[in-house]
């Protein structure tokens, strides 16, 4: 079952909401193919502690935490993940690990991704490893009123494996490019044979005329 205290909250709220249910999982990518829902659809929870106070970190399932940049946007001197055994009493009603983003709730600052906001609706844990909900983000927006910054960013192997599809991509429109090229050099090369045989043809001819005249010149000095 869900968590009581978020159903309670949105259902006073009148807000609507979709139980999922799913085999249990236990990491946010797992979760989201178990649902067959796209990584970015499902927004993935964190607990961390910004000089020490905790607070909630909302971000799509395949992007990881900037701390860097989580603390710069929060104004805070020091951001760290905390730990499973410092944050398991701050959610009574929750599994460990599946506590829904919804900060408000249990006295805690909410942080989102802006990557979050780009979506009609989110997939949440719920309390549970085993159900989630989709709600309108906008809902959950009005609701909880969450500080969206940028501090979400895809992990290192995601990174090199962009470049790398970028580089290749580059690569073969350079390719195309030249192949391109050649093939107009090609083209206009033997668009000017023929006018070099032509030219040739001309002269032929006339050389041939001219020696047609001398030859009729000298005829007719012979009748004289």
């Amino acid at each position: 079952m869900i968590s009581t205290r978020l159903k309670k909250f949105l259902d006073d709220n009148q807000i609507g909401y979709d139980v999922m249910h799913h085999d249990p999982a236990f990491t946010a990518q797992e979760l989201a193919a178990r649902m067959h829902i796209s990584g970015y659809e499902f927004v993935k929870v964190v607990v961390v502690k910004l000089d020490g106070a905790f607070a909630l970190v909302a971000l799509p399932a395949p992007l990881r935490i900037n701390f860097r940049a989580l603390a710069e946007a929060a104004g805070a001197k020091r951001c760290s993940l905390a730990s499973e055994e410092e944050f398991q009493q701050l959610f009574p009603d929750c599994e460990l690990g599946a506590m829904p983003p919804f900060g408000n709730l249990y006295n805690l600052l909410t942080f989102v991704d802006q990557d979050v906001t780009h979506s009609e609706n989110i997939v949440i844990n719920a309390g549970t490893h085993a159900e989630a909900i989709r709600l309108r983000y906008a809902d959950f927006a009005r609701l909880v009123r969450p500080r969206v910054v940028r501090f979400g960013e895809p992990p290192p192997a995601e990174v090199a494996a962009r470049i790398k599809a970028e580089k290749d991509r580059a690569r073969k429109k350079a390719r195309a490019k030249a192949r391109a090229k050649a093939q107009r050099k090609k083209k206009a090369r033997k668009a000017k044979k023929p006018r070099k045989k032509s030219a040739k043809k001309t002269a032929k001819k006339t050389a041939r005329k001219k020696a047609a005249r001398k030859s009729a010149r000298r005829k007719g000095k012979k009748r004289r």
